[in-house]
């Protein structure tokens, strides 16, 4: 009996032993296709906020006050999570684009020493609005490479609010509409509070 109890239990681990590994490989295979879907999107959105640069850079310096740099930022893809992580630990960022003041949490950011954008990462590209977030970015990078001065850090975002709602506006939308972010908002959270 006690045989019978033995042998009974090590086939039941053996195959709960296999049934594991199975799903672990499985699980794994699965992680692979993921991540390789994900890398071949971003490398898709990616090149498609490279292909908007210059028509952006265009029609920022010629609706602002902005250098018409043709020196391109570095894109980027992060988790909404692992922006606002990096936000809240690195002020090399700039203020980076909020939703309603940053109460919804971080959108994008901008590297002013790597020059790097970072986008989220269902950042696709196509919409109005996720262009208006690449426009944002854009602006800061062309503040960065152009070397303008600002009273304080916060004073960079009004700009790339303003040119990020005019940007909406071309297609019937607003910060407002789409990003729950009002006028009021942008200027007290760009004034310069000493």
């Amino acid at each position: 009996m006690f045989k019978q109890f033995l042998l009974v239990a090590a086939i039941a681990s053996l195959t709960l032993a296999t049934s594991t590994k199975a799903d672990c490989e499985y699980a794994s295979e699965r992680s692979a296709s993921a991540k390789s879907r994900s890398v071949s999107l971003h490398s898709d959105a990616a090149q498609l906020a490279e292909a908007q640069f210059d028509d952006i850079v265009t029609w920022l310096s010629s609706n602002f006050d902005l250098p018409a740099i043709k020196q391109r930022p570095v894109v980027e893809f992060a988790s909404k999570m692992e922006l606002a992580r990096l936000r809240a630990r690195d002020r090399t960022f700039s203020q980076g684009f909020m939703e309603s003041d940053g109460q919804r949490g971080v959108v994008a950011l901008y590297d002013n020493e790597t020059r790097t954008i970072l986008l989220p990462d269902d950042w696709g590209g196509t919409s109005p609005t996720d262009q208006s977030v690449l426009v944002h970015e854009m602006v800061h990078h062309l503040q960065n490479v152009g070397r303008l001065k600002f009273d304080c850090p916060q004073a960079r975002e009004k700009l790339a609010y303003l040119a990020q709602d005019k940007w909406l506006e071309r297609f019937g939308l607003s910060l407002e509409s789409e990003f729950d972010v009002d006028m009021f908002t942008v200027l007290v959270s760009s004034a310069c509070m000493y």
